[in-house]
C-alpha cells in the first residue's frame, strides 16, 4: 500500500474498512456489476474496499490532487474495473485553485476555512484522547494538537479542473450510478448540484457533510427532492463537529 502521509493511511482504513463509514446502517445491497463513483478518493482505500466488498464492480474514482493522484494511480490503477480521473467533480466545468495540505491531505479542498478546519480536528483529537489512559490524554493531546497546527501552516495553492458529473457521465457512457460516495471537503453541494440529468440513475449514496451555511439541510433536501429516503448519521470521532454523513437510497 502507497500512502502520502502514513498515519492518515492508517485512520482512512480503520474508517473505511473497520468502521465501514460509506455504508448505510441499514445495509446496502448492490449488483455484481455494479457501478460506483468515488469522489474524493484521497488514495484509493475506499475503491479497494469497493472492489474487494463487490469483486465485479467497476470504479470511477475522482482525485484532483496531483501528489495525491499518483499514489491513488499506484494503488489501484492497475486494477481491472478502475477508472481513474485527475479532477475534481463540482456544478460547473472550469479551473480552481485548490487549497492543498501536504501533511494532512484528507483536509484540503476549495474555499478552505482555517479556523473549521481547525476546530474539526481539535475535536477528532479530543474523541481520540478519550480512549486512552487519563494519565496519557494530556500529553497526546498538547502532541497531536502541536502536529496538526503545523500540517494546516503548510498548505500550497494547486490549480485543478474541476467537471460535473453530468458531463463525466454524458462522455464515459456511463449509464446508471449504483453507488455514489461523496467526501471532499465541503464542496459536496456543488457537486450534487452538478449531477444534472443523473439524479434519476443514482440507486444510493454516501455523502459526507460539513455542516455550514445550512449545508446539511441542503443536502438532504437535494436527495429528497429527487425521490431518495434519506439518514443523517454522526460517527462517535466527530461528535460535537459539524461532520455528517448523509445516506440516501432509492425508493421502489
Amino acid at each position: 500500500m502507497f500512502s502520502v502521509n502514513g498515519n492518515e493511511t492508517d485512520y482512512l482504513y480503520r474508517e473505511i474498512f473497520q468502521d465501514e463509514s460509506y455504508i448505510q446502517p441499514r445495509g446496502m445491497s448492490l449488483p455484481e456489476n455494479a457501478i460506483v463513483l468515488d469522489i474524493g478518493a484521497n488514495i484509493g482505500l475506499f475503491t479497494l474496499y469497493t472492489l474487494e466488498k463487490w469483486p465485479g464492480a467497476q470504479v470511477f474514482s475522482f482525485e484532483p490532487a496531483p501528489e495525491v493522484f499518483e499514489v491513488l494511480r499506484k494503488n489501484t490503477g492497475h486494477l481491472p474495473g478502475v477508472r481513474l480521473y485527475n479532477v475534481a467533480v463540482g456544478d460547473v466545468d472550469q479551473t480552481r485553485q485548490l487549497t492543498y495540505y501536504p501533511h494532512h491531505t484528507m483536509m484540503s479542498g476549495f474555499d478552505a476555512d482555517p479556523v473549521a478546519d481547525r476546530k474539526l480536528a481539535s475535536t477528532f483529537i479530543g474523541s481520540v484522547a478519550r480512549t486512552l489512559d487519563e494519565d496519557l490524554r494530556d500529553a497526546f493531546v498538547d502532541e497531536v494538537t502541536e502536529l496538526v497546527e503545523d500540517a494546516l501552516e503548510d498548505r500550497q495553492l494547486v490549480n485543478c479542473d474541476i467537471r460535473r458529473v453530468e458531463t463525466f457521465a454524458a462522455e464515459a457512457g456511463v449509464g446508471r450510478i449504483d453507488f455514489l460516495k461523496v467526501d471532499v471537503e465541503g464542496f459536496e453541494v456543488p457537486v450534487l448540484r452538478g449531477l444534472g440529468d443523473v439524479w434519476p440513475r443514482i440507486a444510493n449514496a454516501a455523502v459526507e457533510v460539513a455542516d455550514r451555511d445550512g449545508a446539511l439541510d441542503t443536502v438532504t433536501a437535494l436527495f429528497e427532492h429527487h425521490g431518495m429516503d434519506t439518514h443523517v448519521h454522526q460517527a462517535a470521532d466527530y461528535r460535537g463537529s459539524d461532520l455528517y454523513t448523509v445516506f440516501a437510497w432509492r425508493v421502489g
